[in-house]
């Protein structure tokens, strides 16, 4: 289901588009050659959230075994221990605040940090079991190897989100701690150290295995971003988009590729439905409503529809919606999935046929139009067959010149020297004949009406003027001359000399006719000829709207035909040309 276009649809090409490509082909690509993706901003991001919660359980976990160890150790060394312990966890208190809400520049010197800062952080409890296992009470060591396996196990959790970080952190504290049980070389310690090399080992295997998935989720995630990318860039360079919308909540999630067919901002990823409403053509958001809730009542699992949205600037684009309607259990539509197609280009061609068509059309009954009056008047006062003959095919020879012109041109003009010097070709040499004028580009109108003057001015120069002897000259120039107007005048001048002396005719014949009546009846222009006895002046004005480039008439008579010969009409006023 089609609307109806407007009468004048004023459509860009794909430059705006092609900026947009352009501005997510830097963006995205250079989010992919980061140094930071966006899976390592979240790894980063956890340990952001984590952060608190370790320090504080390195605070108190600290406090406990300064209680637990007060009276047993020396002073001095527990006083030590507490420091820097206490100093560790409050420097990594204190950056974690100067820094909250940043994002690390380079990953891989933020990694290489939160790995020494873990290791330094194991210092402490590793530090505890080699100093003090074997020195203490059998309660006070098991406190110390309850802290030590806590923070081990604790630590290697909370560091998971940076594997590397974790296992420097256990193993700070594990490895240590089982060679001083070793080291001891007693059953019981012995046993000990196997245990925290057992756990250790666990912990190893873990985050290993934690190390995988990371890797594998990473590689995963780039390529989907890296498709993601891709597919924007597609969508982009063949303008479609798609959206999905929920029907009770209305609210449409959209692809770059869509925000950028309807001309919402480039990092628009969800709008209202009112949003998208308020886009369309004012003739198509009434039909497209109709036709969404028809679907929906007849439960049709796909419609389509063509509308056109406004962009900014009052630019109009032409777009192919095919949307698929998802429905509950009751038969109520529940979701809508679609794709949004540009085919502006498609709907401009369209239109560009059909004008060519009629235009084919029109130009087709012209021509025949034109060919039957020629033919008709060129019978006319004929005495033989090959006289006939003869002027017959001089003038279709000047229609198809014409012709040819436009068509190297594609129908945009025809230069008005070109037209001249091959209309004078046949009888030209090397001095009879001046062509002098600024460069001119006639409307393809005004074209086919100055070939069929020139060539009868032609003819009769060429039978009883001044290129019907050795010494004539024919001379042909135009200039530009203002008419007191808006609107400037072109006059194009036709001098004869050197030929015959020219005897005034009594009565013209058709190819005169032709000269003094095409212009003005079908470009409003004016012919002033005079049969000189030195030779033929012929005097031709026609105004600028008539050029490539000038402002087009607001009427433009008809040239289905030869001109009423016979018949007197209105002539147009214009400068002495």
């Amino acid at each position: 289901m089609t609307a109806t276009p407007a009468a004048h649809v004023a459509v860009p090409g794909r430059a705006k588009i092609g900026d947009l490509q352009g501005n997510l082909l830097a963006r995205g690509l250079g989010a992919m050659q980061s140094n930071l993706s966006q899976f390592q901003r979240r790894q980063f991001a956890v340990l952001r959230r984590v952060s608190p919660f370790s320090i504080t359980g390195h605070l108190v976990n600290t406090t406990v075994a300064a209680l637990a160890l007060a009276g047993s150790v020396p002073r001095t060394q527990l006083i030590i221990w507490c420091i820097y312990s206490y100093s560790i966890a409050l420097l990594l208190l204190y950056r974690h605040l100067k820094n909250r809400g940043r994002s690390p520049r380079n990953f891989q010197r933020a990694a290489k940090k939160v790995m020494t800062y873990s290791f330094f952080m194991a210092l402490p409890w590793s530090s505890l079991a080699v100093l003090h296992l074997g020195a203490l009470s059998h309660d006070q060591e098991l406190i110390i190897v309850a802290l030590t396996a806590g923070m081990a196990a604790t630590g290697t959790i909370l560091l998971s989100a940076l594997p590397p970080a974790a296992f420097i952190y256990m193993s700070a504290i594990l490895i240590p701690s089982a060679l001083k049980c070793v080291a001891l070389n007693q059953k019981g310690y012995f046993l000990l150290g196997a245990l925290a090399l057992s756990c250790w080992g666990f912990l190893a295997a873990l985050i290993a295995k934690i190390a995988r998935d990371a890797g594998e989720r990473e590689r995963t995630e780039q390529s989907l971003a890296e498709y993601s990318v891709q597919r924007a860039l597609a969508e982009r360079a063949a303008l479609v988009g798609s959206f999905a919308y929920d029907t009770h909540t209305n609210r449409m999630e959209i692809s770059p590729g869509c925000a950028a067919i309807h001309g919402f901002p480039e990092e628009t990823a969800e709008i209202s439905r009112g949003e998208w409403l308020s886009r369309l053509h004012p003739e198509d958001a009434a039909r497209l409503q109709v036709l969404r809730s028809r679907a929906f009542s007849d439960r049709r699992r796909e419609y389509n529809a063509d509308y056109r949205v406004l962009r900014s600037g009052g630019e109009v684009r032409w777009i192919d919606a095919r949307s698929f309607v998802e429905y509950d259990n009751d038969g109520y539509a529940r979701r809508v999935i679609g794709v949004n197609i540009d085919i502006t280009e498609r709907k401009q061609a369209e239109e560009h046929r059909k004008f060519l068509n009629a235009e084919l059309d029109h130009r087709v009954k012209n021509a025949l139009a034109t060919v039957s009056a020629v033919v008709s008047h060129t019978l006319e006062g004929r005495s033989s067959l090959g006289d006939f003959a003869a002027a017959l095919e001089g003038r279709i020879r000047s229609m198809a010149t014409a012709h040819e012109l436009l068509s190297s041109r594609r129908w945009q003009g025809i230069p008005l020297r070109e037209l001249v010097r091959r209309e004078l070709a046949p009888y030209s040499t090397s001095n009879n004949t001046e062509i002098d004028g600024p460069e001119v580009l006639l409307e393809p109108q005004a074209g086919q009406a100055m070939a069929t003057v020139l060539h009868e001015l032609v003819i009769n120069a060429a039978k009883y003027g001044a290129l019907s002897v050795p010494s004539g000259q024919v001379s042909v120039s135009w200039s530009h001359r203002p008419n007191g107007r808006a609107q400037s005048w072109l006059c194009i001048h036709w001098q004869e000399r050197g030929g015959p002396s020219v005897v005034q005719q009594i009565q013209s014949g058709y190819g005169t006719s032709v000269i003094r009546e095409m212009i003005p009846y079908s470009l409003r222009g004016t012919v002033d000829l005079v049969h000189a006895p030195d030779g033929v002046r012929c005097n031709m004005g026609i105004s600028e709207r008539w050029l490539i480039g000038g402002a087009k008439p607001a009427i433009i008579p008809p040239v289905d035909a030869t001109p009423p010969f016979s018949s007197e009409f209105e002539r147009p006023t214009a400068p002495t040309c």
